[in-house]
């Protein structure tokens, strides 16, 4: 039976991969774009431009720049026609019924579309409505003070249901808050946050609370937002061995100053039998890409089973309130039929870890250099790692021992009680491209919970462990504020 709508096998103009950029969106060194061949010929720039290194930076600041697969894949084609394929499993819209291509949604699940998660494979924006479909990405937790998740919610709060069963929520109401810092939501020179802005003076962050909750909760209960996050570089990210973040980890710990972060778990991966260190979600709660997000997301989002997902993404205790309101609940008890094949996951996981990075851009402009010297004197670096070498990697080879720029340690930090969600612990998240979220999402929504509305107020959002970095920010003069601003744009 066929399972998915398969887009016809991609034949590309390589060039289509590396579209022609405007010299001066580059920085000031002349170059001619050349397509990138074999194992990549890319124009000669300084190694910071090539944000995912040779083989998965992608020379584009089009609205499509987070979507293009990197040269690595573009040179394969065999792994061309399965980034296509997988492309098309990632953007389809998925049904409820079972004998229709993209069906067999249900019977509780999230949504019907990646794409309404991952809008333009980028960041989710910042939503009033949980109900609101594009570009909404957010993901409820219901939890304990401490953190504990409540019994029967699970790790991702499940509203919509394939009648007659009823969700765990029929909604989650969002407020959005206002919130004055100490200092009044001003710069030591008197000048308001977000100055000459529609948001001038303010800075707002999201609670939220749930619509009809079908299953007992705590008087202390709480409901915490997250939102997912761009999909282009992961593969690289997974590239990066373990012993590499662990070293980093030690460095900080023996290293003066606040910043401390703390390793993910150790995670047992079924697919190579080994233990490996967390490091992907906003927590670390997952490891590899193989069993990471993206891998179950088509299992814990659409309820779309596997061979080796062959339960429903369900709680007994939500299965044994359908029960007791009346329903038949015998099927849901049982191993559920295979829903979506190996070979379509196989296909997913070459397009999420083919997608390249956009390349940075304007580092050679002065202003760049004077925020990119900021940028370390603040101690942002300290978290917010510029660049790794990644490890050999099975699943891509040309992604071995690739220098990358991510900026970001992969490992978690206290980010104080003001954003505290979940946890007050988050891992550093990369800050690639986050230039170009404009162009390609339609929004500059950031942070764990996006209450961050731009980068000016990304950096006013950092507490806890990085609330002297912030310090320093504040107290810069407004012409160096702005150029640490647009330093962060350019990478």
């Amino acid at each position: 039976m066929q399972r998915h709508t398969r887009k016809a096998p991609i034949s590309i103009d390589l060039m289509a991969c590396v579209p022609v950029v405007v010299i001066a969106a580059l920085g000031s060194t002349a170059f001619d774009v050349q397509a990138h061949k074999a194992l990549g010929s890319p124009p000669a720039l300084a190694e910071e431009y090539y944000t995912g290194g040779r083989q998965g930076t992608v020379f584009s600041t089009t609205s499509r720049s987070m979507e293009l697969p990197s040269p690595a894949i573009v040179a394969d084609p065999k792994l061309m026609e399965m980034f296509g394929e997988g492309e098309a499993i990632f953007d389809g819209n998925y049904v409820t019924d079972p004998d229709s291509p993209n069906g067999g949604v249900g019977p509780i699940y999230n949504n019907i579309s990646c794409m309404n998660c991952h809008p333009n494979y980028g960041r989710a924006r910042r939503v009033d409505r949980w109900t609101s479909q594009f570009g909404n990405g957010y993901t409820a937790f219901v939890h304990t003070p401490d953190g504990k998740l409540v019994d029967g919610y699970l790790f991702m709060l499940q509203t919509m249901t394939v009648p007659p069963y009823v969700p765990l929520a029929k909604d989650v109401d969002i407020t959005w808050n206002n919130f004055v810092d100490q200092y009044g939501n001003k710069y030591p020179d008197g000048t308001p946050y977000n100055q000459g802005k529609p948001t001038e003076g303010t800075l707002v962050y999201p609670s939220a609370d749930l619509v009809d909750p079908l299953l007992p909760l705590p008087d202390d209960y709480r409901v915490s937002l997250e939102a997912t996050i761009g999909l282009y570089g992961t593969g690289l990210l997974d590239a990066i061995r373990d012993e590499d973040i662990v070293a980093e980890y030690e460095r900080q710990q023996n290293a003066p100053g606040p910043a401390k972060g703390k390793l993910g778990d150790w995670i047992y991966e079924e697919h190579d039998g080994r233990k490996r260190l967390g490091k992907f979600t906003w927590h670390n709660t997952r490891a590899t890409l193989q069993n990471g997000p993206g891998f179950n997301g088509m299992w814990n989002v659409y309820n779309l089973n596997r061979a080796d997902r062959p339960m429903l993404f369900a709680s007994n205790e939500w299965i044994d309130k359908q029960e007791e309101l009346g329903l038949d609940v015998s099927a849901l008890r049982k191993p559920q039929p295979e829903e979506i094949t190996a070979e379509d996951m196989d296909a997913l996981m070459v397009w999420h870890r083919g997608l390249g990075v956009p390349a940075a851009r304007y580092l050679d402009a002065p202003r760049v250099k004077r925020g990119r010297a900021l940028f370390n004197q603040a101690g942002c670096a300290e978290c917010h790692k510029p660049s790794w070498r990644t490890g050999p990697y099975e699943f891509i080879p040309a992604y071995s021992n690739q220098k990358i720029w991510p900026y970001t340690d992969m490992l978690m930090h206290d980010m104080g009680e003001e954003n505290r969600g979940l946890t007050r612990d988050f891992r550093t998240p990369p800050l690639w491209a986050r230039g170009l979220m404009h162009t390609t999402v339609d929004h500059t929504d950031m942070f764990h919970d996006l209450r961050a509305r731009d980068f000016e107020e990304a950096i006013l959002w950092h507490f806890g462990e990085s609330e002297p970095s912030r310090e320093v920010f504040r107290n810069l003069p407004k012409r160096d504020r702005e150029a640490l601003v647009e330093f962060l744009k350019a990478i």
